[in-house]
C-alpha cells in the first residue's frame, strides 16, 4: 500500500495565497485596484519573479484582470466565462478599428438605464454604500490628477450599479462592455477626465444617478443615466474630431508664408 504524500505548496503559491488574504483584510471589492507590483513584493516578502508567478495564476483563475497603466484589477465574479463568451471575440476587432467603441456605446446606452433602474428597486445598504465609495474614490482620483485611474474608477462605479441590478446577466455583460470600451477608446476617456469642465459635468450626473438610486427612485435614476450616456456619446465624439483634425492639422505640408 502506498502512501500519499501532500506536496507543500510553492512560493507562487503561498504568495497567491497571501493575495487573497490581503484582498479579503482590506475589503477589496471587484473593480479595486491592487498596490503596485513592488508594494505588493515588499509586503509579501517575495521577489518580483514570484509576485509575477503568483499573480499569473490569479489570471488564469479569472481572479484578478491586468491592465496597461493600471495594473491589477479585482475581477468580477464569473469574469472568466464572461471574458471568453463576449470580450474575447470580439477584443481583435475592437483593437484594429477604435470607432467599434462608437457601437459599445449605444448598446451601453440601452443598458445602462435598464441597469439604473433595478438597482433603484434593488439595491441595499451594503450596495449604497459600495456606489458611494466608488463615487468618492472618482473624486479623490480627480483631485490626485490620476487621469488613467479616474478613467477606470468611472467604470467601477457603474459596474457597482450593475452589481446593485442584483441581475447576473446584466452585471456579466456589462462587465465585458468596460473591458472591451477601455480597449477601443481608453485613451480618448483620459482626455475627456483632464478637461475640468468635462469633469464637472460628469461629477453631477454621477452623482444624479446615485442619489436617484440610494433614494429607491428607480424613473428618475433611469432617466439620470440617459442622460449621462447622451453626454458621454456626445462628448466623445467632439473630442475625436478635435483629435483628428490635429493630427490633419500636423501632418499637412508646410507651404511656408504667403505673400
Amino acid at each position: 500500500m502506498s502512501a500519499v504524500v501532500n506536496a507543500a505548496p510553492s512560493a507562487s503559491g503561498r504568495a497567491e495565497a497571501a493575495i487573497e488574504a490581503l484582498i479579503a483584510e482590506r475589503k477589496l471589492l471587484p473593480g479595486a485596484r491592487l498596490p503596485s507590483e513592488r508594494a505588493l513584493a515588499e509586503t509579501l516578502g517575495v521577489s518580483r519573479n514570484i509576485l509575477r508567478e503568483a499573480m499569473s495564476r490569479l489570471v488564469s483563475r479569472g481572479r484578478i484582470i491586468i491592465r496597461p497603466r493600471a495594473g491589477a484589477i479585482l475581477a468580477e465574479p464569473s469574469a472568466q466565462w464572461t471574458q471568453a463568451m463576449i470580450a474575447e471575440p470580439l477584443a481583435p476587432l475592437v483593437e484594429g478599428n477604435p470607432g467599434y467603441g462608437h457601437d459599445i456605446l449605444e448598446v451601453r446606452e440601452s443598458l445602462d438605464g435598464t441597469v439604473a433602474y433595478h438597482a433603484a428597486r434593488r439595491a441595499d445598504a451594503v450596495d449604497k454604500d459600495r456606489i458611494r465609495r466608488r463615487f468618492d474614490a472618482m473624486e479623490k482620483l480627480h483631485a490626485a490628477g490620476d487621469v488613467a485611474a479616474e478613467a477606470h474608477a468611472d467604470a467601477a462605479f457603474h459596474l457597482a450599479i450593475a452589481h446593485a441590478s442584483r441581475n447576473a446577466v446584466l452585471t456579466h455583460v456589462m462587465s465585458s462592455l468596460f473591458r472591451l470600451l477601455h480597449t477601443s477608446i481608453s485613451q480618448t476617456r483620459e482626455k475627456i477626465y483632464a478637461v475640468p469642465r468635462t469633469f464637472e459635468e460628469l461629477s453631477a450626473q454621477h452623482r444624479a444617478i446615485m442619489e436617484r438610486i440610494v433614494a429607491g427612485d428607480a424613473e428618475g435614476a433611469r432617466d439620470a443615466a440617459g442622460v449621462h450616456l447622451e453626454f458621454v456619446r456626445t462628448t466623445v465624439r467632439r473630442v475625436e474630431d478635435d483629435l483628428a483634425r490635429t493630427e490633419r492639422a500636423a501632418a499637412a505640408p508646410d507651404l511656408g508664408t504667403i505673400r
